[in-house]
């Protein structure tokens, strides 16, 4: 079928009294809204509300079709859709992807779409969620080979339909239904490698969730990269010589061009989709093996929000962000906890970037008092179907993940639900391995019922939830505690017998934060294939090693690779001594016991989970370095300095304590610019794969040779500006690397630097529009770009000059640009994400522009003294 363009000229409301405003999609409402730290939403969110919304836009329709699909790829936290007021169907997942069949509802000339999204009840995330249509919609007619940009039958309301293709369904009929469709659905097809030959070439099958006409074949043409065609063949198997095999080293892709037929060669739909040639097995005694080759998963976790653009899904942002984590040494991300959009699978594609996809963060069991625990029992199977038939022809996705801590697992009717969904994924998609991802220490706090998949069980299904129980009773101090605990927990066997039924029903076995558990679970269960599937970002010194040695042990999945919106500041750092009116005056680790309060460390103005080892602007932090260093991404040894404005916060003459969050490994800063702190000791961190470190400060030993223990070596160093150089030895005296700092100068000016990132999908594909992204970096600087890490500053983006701006204002090359947001790394902050100023966060900050491609253009950006 052909997809149109149905992201413009819509028009959108708050139903509390809001005006019409126009907008693009994909568009996140709750972005816009402001901050409240009264809001229900609570930390969830960053303390962003919740609201009712309505969009309307209309379609021109030349001659109402007998097939029109209108696909839905994410309304938060779903919708009620109507077509010339009249029902459409609902959305019930907010990270679902649906396809609703309109071509009934349509009528000669205007028409009317109307989406209502209601996301006032709250809180039903436990992460900032975004509300109403965050990613794209599209209207899909049937193809026929006509080869009209359908860009052009766009009206200035909306998209226009010419032609009448045959009559569709919006989900697969069943496979012992005998009529056959005269189009082919957009999630219908999957094309799987079937053998590669020792010469190379492959042979892929091409598999239809449609029956087919008895007069009806399938004609397929697949082109490579280039564009140039390398297979044709009819029916259903076809032969391409010399392939090409996907791999995150060489991610090669094909398009396929499958055309649907009569048998005297009239063309009745055409369908384009672009898919890899690869193998994929997954055991005990191998690991998990792509090509023949095994592959060690170096993974991040990932939520779907934007960062400064919240959840709206912009495939330039998407794709940024895939390329800056495989550039920073990930191989695999796992979504965290729903399906990822269809972009930043396209992205991941392309650049090489393994992918965990998952499908649900809880099942009957409610995390927060109106997240989708309220509509599993009743949508999981299509839902999850959906996920699988939008994933599978992606060459990047190698797990299905069926959940996240389900604190149902303890219970019989789980083993029965992971059963389910094993099958339904199976029936859809048999190539993949299926996890299941548990925290063992969580559930053995959870409820336990003895109610069956279809019964309801209203006093352990409607409790506050497990996660959130937990987090409001606990500070850093417990979870601590209990990591410690963990090898005693594993000794009394209760987290085998909780999780073994489930286990047993899935393919790999992922343990959140249970480091020691893939070796004690594996002397009970030798054939059973494990995944560090959640980990401190600390904790990889000790699984890396391990994922090494042990085949069984697939991979390691930090929380969190990429920070992200809400979960306020629940791994940021509380400093004892912090400056006056600094917002760590506001935290500390007193443990809230109630269920109703929460912990002070997640107060008011929380905004970031605080624990990313890439923070929202694309920056790597001091985690980041750690994680590289001990995976040997990085062979030279990289230093950090734990933040001395925290630290000496007040003007105290030494170091406060420090409550740490075990979910923040480190703390450290790789900078050598800390005005103001001279003579006071610099707590130095160096990470390096060496036996031991030496310092020199301008040119001189300092602190002594430090012993590296878990790839870092720790230094107090009274700071003095200049140079800190870093060098590594071996054991036998070798030097390894270095790494130098050089401290900023006394002046202090704005330096922007801009990325453009252009649309990434071809020109002659319905996804392309003509705008780029440009996410400038903003820094305080002195006059050789050293960045100042103290004394950060209020600052204002504009696409006009300021009044009194200097002539050599701090520009980029923006003007005439659409400013969707400015903002920090800072986890704590008062700062609204979408709106023109910020706070600079160790002296840096972000603006992102929309802008039209190859237009020259300005911004300024000025600073308060």
């Amino acid at each position: 079928m052909k997809r149109i363009d149905v992201n413009h000229h819509w028009q959108f409301r708050s139903i509390d009294g809001g005006s019409w405003q126009s907008v693009t999609l994909p568009h996140d409402a709750m972005i816009r809204e402001a901050r409240d730290p009264n809001t229900p939403n609570g930390y969830n969110t960053g303390y962003y509300l919740g609201g009712t919304y309505e969009y309307r836009t209309t379609l021109h329709v030349a001659t109402p079709p007998t097939a029109a699909l209108l696909e839905f790829e994410g309304v938060y936290p779903g919708a009620t859709v109507l077509v010339n007021d009249e029902p459409a169907g609902e959305l019930t997942y907010g990270y679902g992807d649906y396809y609703l069949d309109i071509a009934a509802l349509l009528k000669p000339g205007a028409n009317a779409l109307t989406v209502l999204v209601d996301n006032s009840r709250c809180p039903n995330s436990r992460w900032y969620s975004g509300s109403g249509i965050y990613r794209p919609v599209w209207l899909w007619v049937a193809d026929t080979g006509d080869t009209a940009d359908s860009r052009d039958l766009s009206g200035l309301s909306g998209p226009s339909i010419t032609r009448s293709p045959s009559a569709d369904v919006t989900k697969p009929a069943p496979s012992d239904s005998p009529e056959p469709c005269d189009v082919i659905r957009p999630d219908a097809a999957r094309i799987s490698t079937v053998a590669i030959a020792d010469d190379d070439s492959a042979t892929i099958a091409i598999d239809l969730d449609q029956p087919i006409g008895p007069n009806q074949y399938l004609w397929t043409t697949v082109a490579d990269a280039s564009g140039a065609t390398v297979a044709r063949f009819r029916g259903t198997t076809g032969m391409i010589p010399h392939a090409r095999l996907w791999s995150p080293a060489s991610p090669a892709l094909y398009t396929a061009r499958i055309e649907l037929c009569t048998e005297v060669g009239t063309v009745l739909d055409v369908h384009t989709e672009r898919f890899g040639i690869r193998t994929l097995t997954c055991d005990a005694a191998h690991g998990l093996r792509l090509n023949g080759k095994r592959m060690l998963l170096n993974g991040g976790c990932v939520h779907h929000d934007n960062g400064i653009l919240g959840a709206a899904t912009l495939p330039q942002a998407e794709y940024r962000r895939a390329r800056i984590m495989k550039e920073q040494g990930f191989n695999v991300v796992r979504s965290a906890h729903n399906p990822l959009s269809k972009a930043f699978l396209d992205a991941c594609d392309e650049v090489g970037l393994m992918v965990m996809d998952e499908a649900f963060d809880m099942w009957w069991m409610h995390k927060t008092s109106y997240d989708y625990a309220g509509s599993f029992r009743d949508h999981y199977a299509a839902d999850l179907a959906a996920m699988v038939r939008k994933d599978r022809n992606h060459p990047s996705v190698v797990l299905y993940s069926i959940g996240n801590e389900i604190a149902d697992t303890k219970s019989p009717r789980a083993a029965e639900a992971a059963r389910s969904m094993r099958s339904i994924i199976r029936e859809i998609d048999p190539s993949r391995p299926v996890i299941d991802c548990v925290n063992p220490i969580s559930l053995s706090l959870a409820a336990k019922t003895k109610a069956g998949m279809n019964e309801h069980d209203a006093k352990v299904e409607g409790e506050p939830g497990l996660n959130t129980t937990l987090e409001h009773a606990s500070g850093p101090a417990l979870l601590a505690a209990i990591d410690r605990l963990m090898p005693l927990a594993l000794a009394t066997g209760i987290m085998d017998r909780q999780t073994d039924a489930v286990f047993r029903e899935v393919d790999v076995a992922g343990l959140n934060y249970c480091r020691q558990g893939p070796e004690w679970f594996h002397r009970r269960h030798p054939n059973r294939v494990f995944c560090a599937s959640e980990t401190y970002p600390q904790e990889i010194a000790y699984t890396w090693p391990e994922i090494r040695r042990l085949p069984y042990l697939i991979g390691d999945f930090v929380w969190t690779g990429w920070d992200y919106i809400g979960e306020a500041s629940v791994s940021a750092w509380a400093y004892t001594k912090p400056e006056p009116d600094g917002w760590t005056a506001e935290y500390g680790n007193r443990a809230a016991l109630r269920g109703h309060l929460t912990g002070p460390y997640r107060r008011y103005p929380g905004l970031l989970g605080g624990s990313g080892l890439i923070d929202i602007t694309g920056e790597p932090t001091g985690q980041m370095l750690y994680r590289q260093v001990v995976t040997g991404v990085r062979r030279r040894p990289a230093i950090t300095v734990r933040p001395m404005q925290l630290l000496y916060g007040g003007g105290a003459a030494r170091p406060g304590r420090t409550s740490r969050f075990i979910e923040r490994g480190h703390d450290g800063v790789a900078s050598w610019s800390w005005d103001g702190y001279e003579g006071r000791d610099a707590l130095v961190q160096v990470y390096s794969g060496g036996r031991c470190v030496r310092l020199l400060l301008n040119g001189r030993p300092v602190g002594g040779t430090g012993p590296v223990r878990r790839c870092m070596a720790e230094f107090r160093v009274p700071y003095e500006p200049g140079e800190l150089t870093a060098v590594a030895y071996a054991a036998d005296g070798r030097e390894l690397g270095r790494d130098v700092l050089v401290s900023a100068g006394p002046e202090v000016v704005v330096s922007t630097r801009c990325e453009r990132v252009p649309n990434p999908y071809p020109q002659d594909d319905p996804r392309w529009d003509d705008t780029e992204l440009v996410f400038q970096s903003i820094a305080l600087t002195d006059g050789h770009g050293v960045v100042h890490t103290t004394g950060d500053r209020r600052i204002m983006v504009s696409s006009e000059p300021a009044r009194g701006d200097a002539p050599d204002a701090p520009s980029c090359a923006i003007r005439d640009a659409e400013l969707l947001g400015v903002a920090s790394g800072n986890p704590i902050t008062t700062d609204e994400l979408a709106g023109p100023t910020c706070t600079t966060y160790f002296g840096r900050a972000m603006a992102v522009w929309r802008v039209a491609t190859g237009v020259p253009l300005h911004s300024h950006v000025t600073m308060e003294s």
